[in-house]
């Protein structure tokens, strides 16, 4: 990158941004130091060289000349060469030079209302963001007014509720690619800001993104696979619970093609009911299991370290029963009741050789969230003792279509969630999100949550033909899907202090360094082949010494309260406004049993009132009848 002067710049820090997030090193020249275009020159002979970038206040201090010609006799070929920064202030000559003529002007769009970005339809830049809108980061933009030509294409533009105006250009100049953005920061603006999602954190840098995905490609960190699910959480197996049937869901998973988990309580572990167990078992590829706590009281993950412990034992033990029962695989996947734990409890679910935690925030509760940019734009953490936490988000909501894109363009995978009340209105209630996930991202394939931990990681190509592996499970499966043999190179942190038990690949013992909290793995795979690699920690378990007995009597009475609250109480109206209650403003268990009771005996005097009335008149019908049929009698004799 050359930029003028010595500060960094909001084009700086975004171009930080997205080079560290694709695993790639950034480059910084001054444009005022002696000999800039001889500099460019030795930058480009480098084999590593994917892009050079430029500010556009330091255009003026560049030959460009001089750099056109040093990149179309770039030993391996050109690399692309993207201007950003460019305001109304840009001298249009230079402009006019740099873009071949296509830029004719820059102008400001202002609106009292936010701007949305539009992306086009470039394919090898847009890729699963076409024709997507999503928030500009400001209320004003500089914007190009460009020359009638055929050689350029909008690849992102922004509108107000007017006009739809570019300010990301892909040009040729010489058969050289050319890119030009204008600046999507104010000046002095920090790029960070706030970023509550990925969405948003990604809003602020997103065409610097698109930028270097496009030419890191293969060299930049990128997932294998595209990975989706859909998690239900507390049902137990019966037909139906709730306004979730088995049966119907399923033919609409087979129908719209997607995965769903069951968040399962590990206290239900022998109340499944045949029929159900008979669906899930023999659809592995549509059902899934996870834990789901272990009581599911409101109090079990916020205990002493020592019964929180407990609770992890008594929860693996009751799942292998559960297991034994029916015969239906679980993952060890841990979707805590009500909110995430501590990062004490993270790391005992590493020492337990759980995959991973899943919950509506990944930074546990006694931490705060990171301020690092970069933790914004994924998922998934190992920021917490080494153990990766990842970010579900709402299947309800109602414009998916921003949230699926940008984590489909970034790899990141895509997990959705909700309740039984989900399909008061039908099973076919995730159906919409689905089609969208499929059409957006072809290629997804809808897993359970113990295989997307499985493939959760990231790879990048080496100089030597090879990939280096960014892991974040304990166990995971290295897929080649390349046509020769490849090593893979994996780094795993290992920071913490949960002692490692062993190491190995597809079953036998392999050897491994840690350096400087880091685990280093190298493991061959064949062309076309995959390799299981799983690490596992020293613990005390002992299944067959934790009791899975259901000997609470506050757990059992909670139990039924949310069978009462799911399965009884969603049929009525009265029942289910008591359950937004209870949900909306934190009811008690015991008024939610409460009030579930007074519903109880309203029905059952209703049902009684009713029983009385007809009654009274099936036996006022009747009467008449046996009169007459007296006077009858007593005539004939």
């Amino acid at each position: 990158m050359v930029r003028d002067i010595g500060v960094t710049t909001p084009e700086q820090r975004q171009l930080e941004i997205a080079t560290q997030f694709y695993g790639l090193n950034l480059n910084v020249l001054n444009a005022n130091s002696e000999n800039v275009d001889h500099a460019l020159n030795r930058a480009l002979e480098q084999e590593g060289t994917v892009a050079v970038a430029i500010e556009a206040d330091a255009l003026g201090m560049v030959n460009h000349k001089t750099l056109l010609r040093s990149l179309r006799h770039r030993s391996g070929g050109s690399v692309p060469l993207l201007v950003l920064g460019i305001t109304a202030e840009t001298n249009p000559d230079i402009l006019k030079a740099w873009s071949g003529g296509a830029v004719v002007g820059v102008r400001r769009l202002a609106s009292p209302l936010q701007l949305r970005y539009v992306v086009g339809r470039v394919t090898a830049m847009s890729q699963q963001l076409r024709d997507l809108e999503m928030p500009f980061p400001a209320n004003d933009a500089f914007y190009f007014a460009l020359a009638e030509s055929d050689r350029t294409r909008a690849i992102m533009s922004v509108r107000n509720d007017r006009q739809i105006v570019p300010l990301f250009i892909e040009t040729d100049l010489g058969q050289q690619e050319v890119f030009l953005l204008s600046r999507t920061v104010h000046s002095g603006d920090r790029v960070e800001g706030k970023a509550d999602s990925v969405e948003s954190a990604f809003a602020k840098v997103a065409p610097v993104m698109m930028f270097i995905k496009y030419c890191a490609g293969e060299r930049g960190w990128h997932a294998l696979h595209h990975y989706a699910n859909l998690t239900i959480d507390d049902p137990w197996l019966r037909e139906p619970y709730g306004h979730l049937s088995y049966k119907r869901l399923l033919t609409e998973m087979e129908s719209h093609n997607f995965h769903t988990t069951i968040a399962f309580i590990p206290w239900n572990y022998d109340r499944s009911k045949a029929e159900t167990v008979a669906i899930v078992r023999s659809h592995p590829e549509r059902f899934s299991i996870s834990i789901h706590g272990n009581n599911h009281d409101h109090e079990e993950f916020i205990e002493s370290p020592s019964e929180q412990i407990a609770d992890l034992k008594q929860a693996l033990a009751r799942m292998e029963r559960f297991h034994s029962l029916t015969d239906i695989p679980y993952d060890k996947v841990m979707i805590f009741p009500h909110n995430i734990g501590s990062e004490e409890i993270l790391e005992e679910l590493k020492t337990y050789n759980f995959l991973a935690t899943i919950n509506s925030s990944n930074v546990p509760t006694d931490r705060s969230k990171l301020s690092d940019f970069l933790s914004a734009l994924r998922p998934v953490t190992l920021a917490y003792g080494d153990f990766p936490s990842m970010i579900r988000r709402p299947a309800e909501m109602t414009s998916p279509n921003e949230f699926i894109a940008i984590n489909a363009f970034l790899d990141n995978q895509l997990f959705f969630y909700s309740h039984h009340a989900m399909f008061e209105k039908g099973a076919d209630a995730f159906n919409g999100t689905a089609d969208a996930v499929n059409k957006i991202e072809p290629d997804t394939q809808w897993r359970s949550l113990g295989e997307i931990a499985k493939h959760l990681y990231f790879v990048k190509l080496r100089p030597d033909s090879n990939y280096d592996v960014m892991p974040f499970s304990s166990t995971f499966e290295l897929d080649n899907t390349f046509a020769r043999n490849v090593t893979f190179y994996v780094t795993k942190p290992e920071s913490s202090s949960t002692p490692i038990a062993s190491v190995s690949v597809d079953g036998r013992q392999f050897p491994f360094e840690l350096r400087q909290g880091n685990m280093d793995l190298q493991i061959p795979v064949q062309a076309g082949g995959s390799s299981n690699v799983q690490i596992l920690y020293k613990n005390d378990l002992d299944l067959a010494s934790v009791s899975i007995s259901k000997s609470s009597t506050h757990v059992y009475l909670l139990r039924m309260a949310s069978d009462l609250r799911d399965i009884t109480l969603s049929n009525f109206s009265v029942g289910r406004a008591i359950t937004d209650s209870y949900y909306k403003h934190a009811l008690s268990v015991r008024r939610v049993l409460l009030w579930g009771g007074i519903l109880i005996v309203f029905c059952t005097w209703g049902a009684w009132r009713i029983f009385i009335i007809v009654k009274r008149k099936t036996s006022r019908r009747s009467t008449p009848e046996v009169f007459s049929h007296s006077l009858k009698i007593v005539t004939r004799k």
